[in-house]
């Protein structure tokens, strides 16, 4: 009879198994962690090496001709161009291909814009049009005069209008129904002077100014169209007052941020539902112009020591992140993401976020409008005669 001798079974063979299946996935956890630090450290250093690149010069990529009349007028809009004129506008790519165009008949066309959508209208006519693509175009009759407008990303429009001496703010959808009103008197609230919608069209920031005696004076209001708003008189959420100064502009940057210059101040406003004075800033010389992305405020000045300009950038704290001094009679500054191009009709500077020159070049012939793409080598030249999409080379 077969004898059978026991093993006792200490469970030793199976430890080291799964000590052999751990340390097979550390290390291939250490490989895979190591091929990601190579690879962003890659990214990194290739991004510290564009951000040291200038450029010299430019390659035009696409030209494309034009015949237009001396009074049409251009403008940026949202990495294209828009091109207005009395008897229509037209939205064209950098290589000139047209993305739609809408007719009408208007004396002194106005536009404006955000992201995809343009509103236009003429100043004390009846009647805005609002446009996205050549899918997407809509017409709004007020049937008052129109003082000024704004819209908002989802097409929201906000139309100051006259009355008999009694002003009107209304909201309308981009298919021309009334949203909301609100009812401005010189007595009371002012005059409505600038109106902005925030991105999303529930927040409206309104300018005011008012005389009382002798003296000046500008406010700004905070509408709230969104729920929380919906029990407050008139949408009334927040004001604020200045003294002896005229503010012509408020602007929303984004949902939350917004800001209104004046002849001698800055503020900004943040909050998305009531939005409060973060910041105000005071000034002593002449504000050329005023320019912005969701998240700069770029502002020209007068440079009283050097002659010339100086342009300040300026975050939405508050705070001055640097200051470009210029000499160049410039038409326009177009600000993107992280770039700041100046322009003269003859001449382009282009600096990044930190102050450096990135390109300081003469245009090839006279220029009406440098457009920005996404592409912070790309740009958009425009004159009567043609179209240029240019690229940045060293």
């Amino acid at each position: 009879m077969p004898r059978f001798k026991l093993i006792k079974n200490d469970g030793s063979t199976g430890a080291s198994a799964d000590s052999q299946i751990l340390r097979h996935r550390i290390l291939k956890v250490l490989r895979v962690a190591a091929l990601v630090a190579i690879l962003i450290f890659i990214i990194w250093l290739l991004h510290r090496m564009y951000q040291n690149i200038t450029f010299t010069d430019y390659d035009i990529l696409s030209k494309e001709m034009r015949q237009d009349s001396d009074t049409s007028e251009y403008m940026a809009y949202n990495g294209h161009i828009l091109k207005l004129s009395r008897d229509g506008a037209e939205a064209f790519e950098g290589d000139g291909k047209a993305l739609w165009n809408i007719t009408y008949e208007m004396q002194d066309p106005k536009a404006v814009t955000c992201d995809n959508y343009v509103a236009l209208a003429d100043e004390q006519g009846t009647e805005i049009y609002v446009a996205s693509s050549a899918e997407d175009m809509h017409r709004i009759s007020t049937k008052l005069p129109i003082l000024g407008f704004c819209v908002s990303k989802q097409g929201v429009v906000a139309a100051v209008l006259e009355d008999l001496g009694t002003s009107w703010i209304k909201l309308y959808d981009k298919g021309g129904d009334e949203l909301a009103s609100i009812k401005c008197s010189m007595a009371e609230s002012g005059y409505p002077m600038s109106v902005s919608l925030s991105p999303s069209g529930y927040l409206l920031a309104v300018g005011y100014v008012r005389v009382e005696g002798e003296n000046l004076r500008s406010s700004v209001a905070f509408y709230n169209f969104g729920d929380v708003g919906a029990n407050e008189s008139d949408h009334y959420m927040s004001g604020y007052d200045f003294e002896g100064t005229l503010i012509p502009r408020v602007k929303f940057l984004n949902d939350s941020t917004a800001f209104a210059i004046g002849s001698d101040v800055l503020a900004i406003f943040s909050g998305s539902e009531k939005p409060e004075k973060s910041f105000e800033y005071k000034f002593d010389t002449h504000v050329k112009g005023v320019y912005y992305s969701e998240n700069r405020i770029i502002l020209v000045r007068e440079n009283p020591i050097e002659g010339g300009y100086v342009a300040s950038v300026i975050n939405l704290s508050g705070e001055e992140l640097m200051t470009i001094p210029f000499d160049m009679e410039y038409i326009d500054v177009q600000v993107s993401k992280d770039r700041l191009a100046i322009y003269s009709d003859t001449h382009l500077l282009i600096y990044d976020m930190k102050g450096k020159v990135k390109y300081d070049g003469a245009f090839d012939d006279t220029t009406l409008l440098v457009g920005t793409t996404d592409d912070p080598r790309k740009y958009i030249l425009v004159n009567r005669e043609t179209v240029k999409l240019i690229r940045l080379v060293r």
